[in-house]
């Protein structure tokens, strides 16, 4: 399709098609002067050969008086001055006897092999044929060659009366010879055509150029004024109809410039203003079809843009009773809608109608604000707010209550005093540990600098599986840590890397029942270290998986209260983990287990959190 379409569009130029015409003519030409000199050149070697035959034949004056059978033959055969003309690799003669067609002798080597073929061969020449069905026929000298299967051959026939009888002498002459000369005249006749060919071409496209050269400054001329452009005027090379179309093209130009010249200024603002704008603009003519989208609203919409090019179905995907009709017909719309809800995002929209000339509804555009990212905002600041008052209020009723017993009197009972200052203390620590944790998660909202270090992340994860041994030892669960030999110094920051390692495996004793397995690994993986931590806890639903990483979102909240977590842990260690150019994947199957992947960069860090 695309090599027919380059087709057409070269034969719609008018300098290539008088280029083209010129190159057939020369084409044609040089064609017809190959098949006539092909022709002479078949003719010339027939012609040299019937003469060689005639002029030496006339030598030997053979009459019908003085010559017999086996004279004529011993005088072909050995004769030195005919010899050399008639006889040969390519040339040979073979006598026939008129009356009865039979072959009497041939010098033709194919005669001595095989003479039925060689019989049928010489047979299917048209100057033998024409001399056995003509009486009076005595020569045949038709200059065209005989097809054979041992060889394409000319042939000279001719009769000779002798004392003993009419006899036919057939003279034939390999065609090899000439095919050999005509291939390499057909070559220089080729490499001439293809030089006549590209001297025509650069012939006709000089030529062509002086006709096409101006119609097609016109055409250019005509493209950049649809685009805007009058810069500039045609030069009148000519005072023909050339020069005179070019003179009212330039007219037509200027008039052209000054009517649409404010009309294009005003048209570069509204352009502005549309492609500059942060909201999405839509506007429907009054059939409801899309004439404007501006770039903000496919950058809002994506993929999806393609949907709202009907105002009609566009309302039906938002969820807006609306129509084009009920507005044409009311000539009105309603209020602003506030957070529509599409494709999973949150948009703002406005309506606005505009008319025609006529004072008329000529259609109607959308304003569309992209809210989603304040409306998330908003749900995550109500969200937080929620969660940190949660998580403060229950330690601090606890603490408020027990307080409030004591000073009622329980004070007085040592033992019960003891009791409820145990509350008090553990749940002090908690609201210590969430404070900490909430100025740990704010330090690296507002950028922290990281202590860069060689560290053996080896013996600092000794370190912390020894520091949690014991509350391992209290559920009795194992604690095993397995290593790779070679695992190298890490580039990194001690603290915070302890920090994300008392975390996760923390958190894996913490949700492991008792009599349970924790299997930490270390190994290398290219240019990270990765650290496997695995148990066979209670595990973590598949719509879960994906978002442990939040602030304060827990998957069994009662149950987290009651181990005492604040649901900041796992946020905690994967901000660590981004922070040092790593990673935190889990892999989870409720009621068997979790798997938890930390990949750290072996020498690469980021310094600073931003």
């Amino acid at each position: 399709m695309k090599r027919r379409l380059l087709r057409f569009r070269f034969l719609r130029s008018i300098q290539w098609r008088l280029v083209l015409i010129l190159v057939l003519i020369t084409f044609v030409l040089m064609s017809v002067v190959w098949v006539f000199l092909n022709s002479q050149v078949e003719k010339i070697f027939y012609t040299e050969f019937k003469d060689n035959i005639e002029t030496n034949y006339e030598v030997l004056g053979i009459t019908e008086d003085n010559t017999s059978y086996s004279a004529l033959i011993n005088t072909l055969r050995n004769n030195p001055i005919i010899a050399g003309f008639i006889l040969g690799i390519d040339k040979s003669f073979t006598v026939i006897n008129k009356e009865t067609t039979e072959v009497l002798y041939s010098s033709d080597e194919l005669y001595q092999i095989d003479k039925i073929k060689f019989k049928n061969e010489i047979f299917k020449a048209e100057n033998l044929l024409s001399v056995l069905a003509s009486e009076s026929q005595v020569i045949g000298e038709d200059q065209g060659y005989t097809k054979a299967e041992s060889g394409d051959f000319y042939s000279y026939v001719k009769t000779q009366k002798l004392t003993d009888g009419d006899y036919i002498l057939f003279f034939k002459y390999s065609r090899a010879r000439a095919l050999l000369v005509l291939k390499e005249f057909s070559n220089v006749i080729l490499m001439g055509t293809l030089l006549a060919l590209a001297v025509a071409g650069i012939i006709g496209s000089l030529l062509s150029s002086t006709i096409t050269k101006p119609i097609n400054e016109i055409m250019h001329k005509a493209k950049k004024i649809t685009d805007g452009d009058f810069g500039y005027n045609l030069v009148v090379q000519s005072h023909d109809e050339l020069g005179k179309l070019t003179q009212t093209f330039n007219y037509m130009s200027d008039r052209l410039k000054s009517m649409l010249g404010e009309v294009t200024s005003e048209k570069k603002k509204l352009e502005a203003i549309l492609n500059y704008m942060t909201d999405g603009i839509i506007a429907y003519n009054s059939s409801g079809e899309a004439i404007l989208i501006n770039p903000a609203t496919k950058k809002l919409l994506g993929n999806k843009v393609s949907q709202v090019l009907y105002f009609d179905k566009f309302m039906i995907d938002l969820s807006i009773d609306l129509t084009m009709e009920r507005i044409v017909n009311e000539n009105a719309v309603c209020a602003p809608l506030q957070r529509i809800e599409y494709t999973d995002r949150f948009f703002k929209i406005q309506f606005a109608l505009f008319t025609n000339e006529a004072d008329q509804l000529d259609g109607i555009i959308l304003v569309i604000q992209d809210i989603t990212e304040e409306h998330r905002l908003e749900n995550m600041r109500k969200e937080f707010v929620a969660n940190v008052s949660h998580e403060l209020r229950t330690p601090l009723t606890s603490v408020k209550s027990y307080t409030e017993t004591l000073l009622d009197g329980a004070v007085q009972d040592h033992e019960i005093t003891e009791q409820f200052l145990t509350v008090i203390n553990d749940e002090t620590d908690r609201m210590t540990r969430l404070v900490k944790d909430l100025l740990t998660l704010s330090q690296h909202d507002g950028g922290i600098i990281l202590n860069i270090e060689d560290v053996s992340i080896v013996d600092l994860l000794e370190s912390c599986v020894d520091r949690v041994k014991r509350e391992a030892r209290l559920k009795n669960q194992e604690i095993r840590i397995k290593t790779k030999q070679g695992i190298p110094i890490i580039k990194a920051d001690r603290y915070r890397i302890d920090q994300l390692l008392i975390n996760i495996i923390g958190n894996s004793i913490k949700y492991t029942p008792e009599n349970g397995r924790i299997i930490i690994q270390i190994f290398c993986d290219k240019e990270y270290v990765i650290i496997s931590v695995e148990d066979n806890g209670i595990g973590i639903p598949p719509e879960d998986v994906n978002r442990i990483f939040e602030r304060f979102y827990r998957v069994d909240k009662a149950r987290s209260r009651q181990l005492g977590g604040t649901g900041l842990g796992l946020a905690i260690s994967k901000e660590i983990a981004l922070l040092h150019g790593g990673d935190i994947t889990v892999k989870s199957k409720l009621g068997k287990g979790t798997q938890i992947h930390i990949k750290l960069p072996i020498r690469k860090a980021h310094k600073k959190a931003q």
